[in-house]
């Protein structure tokens, strides 16, 4: 089963270069702008929408939706990475960012020590997801609104190493569960 990935538009920490995480925060306007743009680009067929439940990806998922036109899941599994204290902060703000930041991009990370989670507990939740829909629905009927690092997981989980080139907001990702199914024993 395929399954589409976007992520969430454009808010207001991430012009200021600064880590969301858990940080719940609205789109900015521009946020707002590159959704309503991507309305054009959505793929036909999607009868399905599964979206985190931070209001980035719950406003992108409602905008999205205005031409798709079905039903919205909100589900915690989709959640971005639980950074704890480091949320809301710039990688240059924190002391090793610069460490950080490579590990957090090439999913290698644990913010236990920060009040956060590890890169396995969200492959593990995240997968959890993924078993669920994949049960439920048929080739690319399903559309995710989530966070980066749950694509950069994603990818990893696919194609067995991590993306470590920026994700674009409003970027659409194509995924395989039949392939990243069966290599998730190993990666948990």
């Amino acid at each position: 089963m395929k399954i589409y990935c976007v992520r969430h538009g454009l808010t207001e920490l991430n012009k200021q270069k600064k880590v969301n995480g858990e940080v719940d925060e609205p789109l900015a306007p521009e946020g707002i702008k590159q959704v309503k743009t991507a309305l054009s680009g959505m793929p036909a067929g999607i009868k399905h929408i599964y979206t985190s439940p931070m209001q980035r990806a719950r406003e992108t998922a409602e905008i999205l939706n205005s031409k798709l036109k079905c039903s919205i899941s909100s589900v915690d599994e989709l959640t971005e990475i639980r950074m704890g204290t480091l949320a809301g902060k710039a990688w240059t703000e924190m002391k090793e960012g610069t460490d950080l930041k490579r590990k957090h991009r090439t999913v290698q990370f644990d913010y236990r020590s920060h009040g956060g989670e590890s890169a396995k507990d969200v492959r593990k939740r995240l997968v959890a997801f993924l078993k669920r829909i994949n049960k439920k629905h048929n080739d690319y009927e399903t559309l995710i609104i989530t966070h980066g690092g749950i694509i950069r997981i994603l990818h990893l989980l696919e194609h067995g190493k991590p993306l470590v080139d920026d994700i674009e907001h409003i970027s659409l990702h194509t995924f395989d569960l039949d392939k990243i199914l069966p290599n998730t024993n190993s990666m948990l």
